[in-house]
């Protein structure tokens, strides 16, 4: 067994490269590849990829995605978002996930975070040495149209069985909610509103003074390169490369939505980013004062209707006690949990600050 390491100056060659086109297993898929390479925040011989070979097949590999986190006025500190493991089936239980982590937390000085990850990554995180696991952030999830046949399967194979019955379910549960939505889609929004393709020198100046606190503190470069950047690709047939890849790179639906809220003045009081895949709506930013919460939900609940969506998921905290304090037009709603596992290089330095993070931070604003 043996382990390499691709680092953020090597990934469009290696993308490009005829030997990544043959490999029955893609670590990276092509637009992850061109979007990392292109990252603002990203230094050329910063290690991206940690991939084991055995008898020249890839067996496993680990992904991260360079960040800065901002400490008070300090500048900023250099760390890595851990993303996509993935480990050979013949290869479980062999230790090998615990060396592409060793290694990996190695190449960044155990500066590295990590979440979104299943019951299985969360036991090999838990169980390093090198990372500690933070306080559960709190999330909401609510239900706008019947999504049996979305949510059951992945839960139990035996739902994926009788997936043709949960879809009939949801056409029948939709029946008398269609009235619902109808008069739900009347209402005004409460604030003007413009769609746009980037952010601007102004618009970043806003951001600015509505994220303190937090740790990632997106400017104008970092915005615009994820939403010129995006890894995911809207089809409904996916390519023999996609397949290869075990992380999403295709949807049959995903959009993402950038708006600037203003009031009868002009003057902007919000920015939101909105991503829409398979009918899940998200708000992987926003940025806001808290006398206007009101006004940025409602805006979020509008597009949650417009654009079809089926449910919506929202960890901003103003944003989530908005939700839980006030009356929303759906018609179930659950509180999430989402904690992270920070790596010791950085654990120090947070224990002075709150792990203040949009949901968007890291991959999950891209997926």
């Amino acid at each position: 067994m043996t382990f390499s390491q691709l680092t953020t100056s090597e990934l469009d060659r290696f993308a490009a490269s005829e030997a990544y086109r043959r490999m029955p297993v893609l670590p990276i898929s092509l637009q992850r590849a061109v979007s990392y390479s292109r990252n603002p925040r990203a230094q050329p011989n910063d290690v991206v990829l940690v991939l084991a070979w055995s008898d020249n097949a890839l067996i496993g590999y680990l992904g991260a995605l360079p960040d800065w986190f901002f400490f008070g006025e300090h500048p900023p500190e250099r760390m890595a978002w851990l993303s996509c493991l993935w480990i050979a089936p013949s290869q479980r239980g062999k230790g090998l996930a615990k060396k592409l982590l060793n290694t990996m937390l190695e190449a960044w000085q155990n500066r590295v975070v990590l979440t979104e990850f299943t019951p299985e990554v969360k036991h090999l995180y838990a169980r390093s040495e090198s990372m500690t696991e933070s306080p559960p952030t709190i999330g909401f999830r609510s239900y706008l149209r019947p999504n049996l046949a979305q949510i059951l399967p992945p839960k139990k194979p035996f739902f994926e069985k009788i997936k043709p019955l949960l879809s009939a379910a949801d056409v029948l549960l939709s029946v008398p909610n269609v009235f619902r939505i109808k008069l739900l889609h009347r209402k005004k929004l409460p604030c003007q509103i413009r769609n746009l393709q980037n952010i601007d020198e102004e618009l970043a100046q806003f951001i600015a003074q509505n994220q303190q606190g937090e740790l990632a503190r997106r400017d104008r470069a970092a915005l615009n390169w994820m939403l010129q950047y995006p890894w995911v690709i809207e089809t409904t047939s996916p390519d023999d490369l996609a397949r290869r890849y075990h992380f999403t790179s295709t949807a049959r639906e995903f959009k993402t939505l950038t708006l600037q809220l203003l009031d009868s003045e002009q003057q902007t009081i919000g920015v939101l980013i909105l991503t829409l895949r398979d009918g899940h709506l998200r708000a992987p930013h926003a940025w806001h004062a808290d006398e206007h919460s009101a006004i940025v939900t409602s805006v979020i609940f509008a597009h949650a209707i417009r654009l079809g969506a089926k449910m919506l998921t929202l960890y901003h905290p103003r944003l989530v006690r908005y939700c839980n304090e006030n009356r929303t037009p759906f018609f179930w709603q659950k509180a999430l949990r989402r904690t992270y596992f920070v790596g010791h290089g950085l654990s120090e330095i947070l224990s002075t600050q709150p792990l203040v993070l949009q949901d968007g931070d890291g991959d999950a604003g891209f997926t």
